[in-house]
């Protein structure tokens, strides 16, 4: 080859890139509704009353109830419901479906939309929408297998399953009557997400109908930037009726968490616990609020809360959680309250380095315990920059996800 002819071959190597040559693939973004038998018109072979692509949640209890029904719908002819007898062992009933996360769908936002109607709820109903980046259900739909199986092929141990959150959304709804109510929520899918999980049930007695249910991927919003000193948190002093937080219960007979207006700091209520005092470990209990913390990077964040104890044998206190793709944020608990204590102000600081996409603020203890404890006056506020951008301290490590384990 002449060196002429050399350097033109030498220069469309250079520009077939440029020039379109060898065009880099692309998923296109999916469109429609992603959930399957949305309206739950269409029945699960072989099986009397199951509608096609749903599941329930299994608690093993007789007091709770799932059906298909003709009498009650939305649109179409069917409707699905779940109902509920008995709150003697907390457990959030719900109908669920499974989606599988396409990279495509990253750094979009989630849609979803759900019909819903009560029938003599006394608690919360309530529709939610979860992210994880799951590698064993996300194996488990390409499989087509059970998520048991899945974790078999995989190799995992059933106790180093590797979930990470990483979206979170829900609306609660506690009227004790209601027509059909369209509920929509929307969160950010961040890179990494394996599976999105919609849910539509109860905590509490009564009944809820869901119907029409969709879930659609749409450009994500802009991002809102957040003022140094302000208030993140939705009823901070537990003053409304509960609806903005989230409550964390393990199956514990008697556990009680909720609304209490007998023991204040300043107001009307105080969230307050009880009860629950045998169970088979010990597992994190409490109130949450989950934030997008996507503004929240680069920032130190405060969370603040007044506490109080009632021959509480336990341990009670507030923190932070952090999720980024790669693993969850690993801060040291702040102090920790027992036995009797009267209103006492106690705050938790962390910085919250980029990638961080969920932001959970606690109020919390370790169940079962015996003993009363009470929260109030909570407060979630960014501070100023974060510490490891001046050295004032190092950037926070990472728990990773769990590998595979030997069997």
């Amino acid at each position: 080859m002449s060196l002429t002819r050399w350097r033109s071959f030498a220069l469309l190597l250079v520009l077939l890139p440029v020039l379109g040559a060898t065009p880099r693939k692309t998923t296109p973004l999916p469109t429609g509704n992603l959930l399957e038998n949305g309206g739950f018109e269409s029945g699960l072979a072989g099986h009397e009353w199951m509608p096609a692509a749903w599941d329930t949640f299994d608690s093993g209890l007789h007091t709770s109830f799932y059906m298909r029904d003709t009498q009650i719908a939305h649109g179409g002819e069917y409707a699905a419901s779940v109902a509920n007898v008995s709150n003697s062992i907390p457990m959030f009933h719900n109908w669920s479906q499974v989606v599988k996360v396409r990279p495509a769908m990253w750094n979009h936002d989630a849609v979803v939309s759900v019909w819903t109607r009560s029938m003599g709820v006394q608690g919360r109903a309530y529709v939610l929408v979860q992210g994880f980046r799951d590698t064993i259900q996300k194996m488990a739909l390409e499989w087509k297998v059970p998520r048991d199986s899945a974790v078999v092929r995989l190799n995992y141990t059933a106790t180093s399953q590797p979930v990470l959150l990483t979206a979170w959304q829900r609306q609660y709804f506690s009227d004790n009557e209601t027509e059909w109510v369209k509920r929509d929520l929307r969160v950010f899918v961040p890179r990494g997400t394996d599976v999105l999980v919609v849910r539509a049930g109860i905590f509490g007695t009564g009944q809820v109908f869901v119907d029409d249910a969709s879930l659609t991927i749409v450009d994500a919003a802009p991002l809102r930037p957040v003022a140094n000193w302000k208030n993140l948190l939705a009823d901070p002093g537990f003053e409304g009726d509960g609806d903005e937080w989230e409550y964390s219960m393990p199956p514990y007979e008697g556990l009680v968490l909720g609304l209490d207006t007998t023991f204040v700091h300043a107001g009307h209520g105080a969230l307050h616990a009880h009860g629950g005092d045998v169970g088979p470990i010990q597992a994190r209990t409490g109130a949450c609020q989950i934030l997008d913390a996507r503004a929240l990077w680069d920032k130190r964040v405060r969370l603040s809360a007044y506490i109080r104890t009632d021959s509480l044998f336990g341990s009670a206190y507030v923190k932070l959680y952090g999720s980024t793709p790669e693993g969850e944020i690993a801060v040291p608990t702040s102090k920790v309250f027992s036995g009797d204590t009267d209103w006492t102000l106690t705050t938790f600081e962390m910085d919250v380095p980029p990638e961080t996409y969920v932001l959970s603020a606690w109020l919390m203890y370790n169940a079962p315990t015996p003993g009363r404890l009470y929260f109030d006056d909570a407060s979630l506020m960014v501070v100023g920059p974060a510490h490891y951008l001046n050295g004032q301290s190092p950037r926070p490590t990472l728990v990773p996800l769990a590998v595979p384990g030997g069997r």
